[in-house]
C-alpha cells in the first residue's frame, strides 16, 4: 500500500467512522484512500467549521476524531480550532497536507519554496500535545500509532501530523494497528495526602466544591455529585463544567468568576474549604487577584495536569496529581470513617445571598429580553435530552446563567480557553451527526454567528435537526460592555447593522421564525422546537441588555459589580 492507504487503514482501525474536511490538493490523496476504506468523509464549508464539528464529536464521545486540510491557507485557518482544543482539553488528530519533502525549506533562508507552503510543524508547537512530520512512510506507522495515543492520555489535547504529498504517495509495507489504548501511568496518590484531605473536608463548616470540566473528562460526574451529597456540600462549577451538578440540585451554585453569580463569587470567598477538583483556576475564576481568592480557606487541589499544579496561581493546602476518578473513589470510601459535620448555618448563609442577588433581569415593556429566549427554550425542553452550544460573548453567558443543565441528559458546549467566536453553529453541527437522538440547540450572538455563517449549508446537507436562535442585539455586546464601563464609549462594538438573518437563512432552505415581541416568545420557541428539521430563529432582544454582575479587574471576588451600581453610574452620567 501507499502512505495515504495506510493511514486510511489505520484510522479504520482506530474504529472511527467519520473524518471531518476541507478539501485541498495536498490532502486529496488521503480523502481517495479513505473513500476507498468506506470512511465517511464530512466536507465542511470551511476548515474552521470542519475542526469546531471535529472538537464537538470529541468531547461529547471521549473519543479523538480526526480533522484533514490542505497545506497553506488550510492549515492557518485551522489553528483556531487547534489552540481551541489545546486550552479546552479535546481529543483532536488534525492531519494536514504539505508540499512534498524535496519542496520542504530544511534550513534554506527564504520564506517559501513550495506553493501553499507553511511551516506547519513549528507553527503549531505552542498550542499541541504534538506536532510532527514523517519524511519516510515508515516513519507513519510509529508516528499515528503515538499520535492517537497521545491524544486522549493524562490531559487530552490536539496532535498534528503534517503530511508531505510524496510521503502520501510512496509505496511501503505497513501493518494495520488496533485501536490505540493508553491510560498514562500516575504515581499513586500518598496516603497521608489522602487522609488529610478526607480528614479536613469532614471537619470543614463552610466547605465548597469548585469543580471543572476534567471531571467531565475522566468521567467522574457520578463520584463528585456522590461526594457532594453524602456530605452536603455546595458546589460550583467552572463555566465548561455547567450540568457536573444538576442546575435543579439544590447544592448547584451555578458557576462563578468574571460573568457568575455573586452569591457563588460569595460563597468561595467565605468557604473555610475548598476543593478544587479538574478546574484550571485561571483568571476568569479567580479574578486579578489570586491572593485573595478564597482567604478564608485551605484549598485542596486535584488536577490530571502536573504543570497546572506547579505553577498554580492560586496557593493551594494540598496538591494532589491525580486522575479524578480514581482520587474521588478513593476519597469517598476514606471519608466514610469521618464524623458529619451540621453545616445548616452555611446553608442558610448561602440562601440568603441567593436572595439578596439573585440572577434576575428587569421585564422590558416593549422589548424582548435575551434571558426570556433562553428560559423559554429551557421550559420547553425540559423532558428531552439536549445539547446546548453558544459561541463567546454576552450570549454565552446569559446560556449559562439561564438554561438547566444536567450532564449527560442535558449537556453544555461552549469555547472556554481560547474563547473563539464561531464556535457555536459548526459545533452544533459536530454535536447533532454525534448524537442524531438529541435536540441541539445553539444560542448564538449576531457577531458569532457571522464567524461561520456558511455552515448554514452544511445544516442542510448533512440534514441535522439543529435549532438555532440568533440572540440579535446589534452590538458586540461584552466587549462594547467593558469599553463603555472604562471609556464610556464603545467604537467597532456597538450600534453594529446586520442583516435579515431569517432571509439569509431561507435561501439556504432552512425554516425561519422570528421573536421581537415578548408576547410571542413561547409559542414560537414552542413551534421551532417541534419543527422536524432544522430551524432558524432570529431575535430581536433588547441592545442596552448588559452581563451583570460582573467582576472587574482589581476587585475581589466578593464585591462583583452589580446591576444597580450600574444603573447609580447611567445615571450620574446623563446629569
Amino acid at each position: 500500500m501507499n502512505g495515504a492507504e495506510f493511514i486510511a487503514s489505520h484510522i479504520k482501525g482506530q474504529g472511527i467512522k467519520r473524518v471531518f474536511t476541507f478539501p485541498g490538493g495536498t490532502i486529496a490523496p488521503l480523502l481517495d484512500a479513505l473513500v476507498r476504506e468506506g470512511i465517511e468523509i464530512v466536507c465542511a464549508r470551511h476548515e474552521q467549521g470542519a475542526g469546531y464539528m471535529a472538537l464537538a464529536a470529541a468531547r461529547l464521545t471521549h473519543t479523538p476524531q480526526v480533522v484533514m486540510v490542505t497545506s497553506g491557507p488550510g492549515v492557518t485557518n485551522l489553528a483556531t480550532v487547534i489552540a481551541d482544543a489545546y486550552f479546552d482539553s479535546t481529543p483532536l488528530v488534525a492531519i494536514t497536507g504539505q508540499v512534498g519533502s524535496g519542496d520542504l525549506l530544511s534550513g534554506r533562508h527564504v520564506r517559501q519554496c513550495g506553493f501553499q507552503q507553511v511551516e506547519t510543524v513549528s507553527l503549531m508547537n505552542s498550542i499541541t500535545k504534538a506536532s510532527c512530520r514523517p519524511l519516510k512512510p515508515k516513519q507513519l506507522e510509529a508516528m499515528l500509532e503515538n499520535a492517537f495515543k497521545m491524544t486522549n492520555e493524562g490531559r487530552p489535547g490536539p496532535v498534528v501530523i503534517d503530511l508531505p504529498m510524496d510521503v502520501q504517495n510512496a509505496s511501503f509495507n505497513g501493518t494495520r494497528k488496533k485501536k490505540s489504548e493508553r491510560k498514562q501511568k500516575l504515581p499513586s496518590i500518598p496516603e497521608d495526602q489522602l487522609t488529610k484531605a478526607s480528614e479536613i473536608i469532614a471537619h470543614a463548616e463552610r466547605p465548597v466544591i469548585l469543580a471543572g470540566q476534567g471531571v467531565i473528562i475522566s468521567k467522574a460526574v457520578t463520584e463528585l455529585r456522590s461526594l457532594a451529597e453524602s456530605r452536603n456540600i455546595p458546589v460550583v462549577m467552572s463555566l465548561l463544567g455547567l450540568g457536573i451538578v444538576s442546575g435543579n440540585s439544590a447544592l448547584s451554585l451555578g458557576f462563578a468568576g468574571h460573568t457568575g453569580s455573586q452569591y457563588a463569587a460569595l460563597a468561595i470567598h467565605e468557604a473555610d474549604v475548598l476543593i478544587v477538583v479538574g478546574a484550571r483556576l485561571d483568571v476568569r475564576q479567580t479574578g486579578t487577584m489570586p491572593e485573595q481568592f478564597s482567604p478564608r480557606a485551605k484549598i485542596i487541589r486535584i488536577d490530571v495536569d502536573e504543570q497546572e499544579l506547579r505553577y498554580s496561581r492560586v496557593k493551594c493546602h494540598i496538591s494532589i496529581r491525580a486522575d479524578i476518578k480514581d482520587f474521588l473513589s478513593m476519597l469517598l470510601e476514606s471519608i466514610k470513617n469521618e464524623p458529619t459535620i451540621n453545616i445548616s448555618k452555611w446553608h442558610k448563609q448561602i440562601a440568603q445571598w441567593k436572595s439578596l442577588y439573585p440572577l434576575t433581569y428587569k421585564d422590558g415593556d416593549d422589548v424582548v429580553k435575551p434571558q426570556q429566549i433562553i428560559n423559554a427554550v429551557d421550559q420547553e425542553s425540559v423532558n428531552k435530552e439536549v445539547i446546548v452550544t453558544s459561541g463567546v460573548g454576552s450570549h454565552q453567558q446569559w446560556s449559562g446563567r439561564h438554561f438547566t443543565f444536567d450532564y449527560p441528559r442535558r449537556i453544555w458546549l461552549t469555547s472556554g480557553g481560547h474563547g473563539a467566536m464561531g464556535y457555536d453553529l459548526p459545533s452544533a453541527i459536530g454535536a447533532q451527526l454525534a448524537h442524531p437522538d438529541h435536540l441541539v440547540v445553539s444560542f448564538i450572538g449576531d457577531g458569532s454567528f457571522q464567524m461561520n455563517i456558511q455552515e448554514l449549508q452544511s445544516v442542510v446537507e448533512f440534514e441535522t435537526p439543529i435549532k438555532i436562535f440568533i440572540l440579535d442585539n446589534q452590538r458586540l455586546g461584552l466587549v462594547s460592555q467593558f469599553q463603555l464601563l472604562n471609556w464610556h464609549i464603545d467604537p467597532t462594538t456597538g450600534n453594529k447593522s446586520n442583516p435579515d438573518f431569517s432571509k439569509i437563512a431561507k435561501a439556504y432552505g432552512i425554516k425561519t421564525f422570528r421573536i421581537d415581541k415578548k408576547e410571542s416568545i413561547q409559542k414560537v420557541v414552542r413551534d421551532a422546537l417541534n419543527h422536524k428539521g432544522p430551524a432558524l430563529v432570529h431575535c430581536i432582544i433588547d441592545q442596552h441588555e448588559d452581563v451583570l454582575p460582573m467582576l472587574l479587574a482589581g476587585s475581589t471576588m466578593d464585591k462583583m459589580l452589580l446591576p444597580t451600581q450600574v444603573e447609580v453610574m447611567k445615571r450620574n452620567e446623563r446629569t
